[in-house]
């Protein structure tokens, strides 16, 4: 977490309750469904400066593979853009979407442009970075619709 925000002094854990309303909204948004264990619960964690003011979020997000799950971290400033992102675990053999041209497609965009994510990348689609996209959308998506509405 201090990868994407060296400056940060402590964080808080949050774990916001999904209501059956809610994930209904955020998978109608993103045109997939949510995956299993994640339908419930969103977790994701406040970062906390000088006299604990909040510099930032970070939202670790799992996501299908093609050889498992794929797991990344990303962070949004205050102002809700993405500041952040490198790939935690992974096994996927193609490994385009770990490469920091790829990744760096996200930085500098706002939480607001996730439906568009899909349009950003003009490659060849694979499994990683389809994973990659889809879960951005999802964590994104999800932020707003339980987080940013409470």
């Amino acid at each position: 977490m201090t990868k994407i925000f060296p400056d940060a002094l402590d964080y808080i854990s949050v774990n916001a309750s999904v209501s059956p309303e809610q994930l209904q909204q955020i998978e109608k948004s993103i045109g997939f469904e949510v995956l299993p264990g994640q339908r419930d619960i969103f977790p994701h964690y406040t970062m906390t400066g000088e006299e604990g003011t909040h510099i930032g979020t970070i939202i670790a997000v799992t996501q299908k593979g093609e050889f498992g799950a794929i797991e990344f971290v990303f962070g949004l400033d205050t102002n809700l853009v993405i500041k952040g992102l490198y790939i935690q675990r992974a096994r996927e053999r193609d490994r385009r979407f770990k490469e920091r041209e790829f990744l760096d497609l996200f930085i500098g965009r706002k939480a607001e442009e996730a439906l568009t994510f899909n349009s950003l990348y003009q490659g060849p689609e694979t499994p990683g970075t389809s994973a990659v996209i889809r879960g951005l959308t999802k964590a994104l998506t999800t932020y707003d619709v339980v987080v940013r509405k409470e």
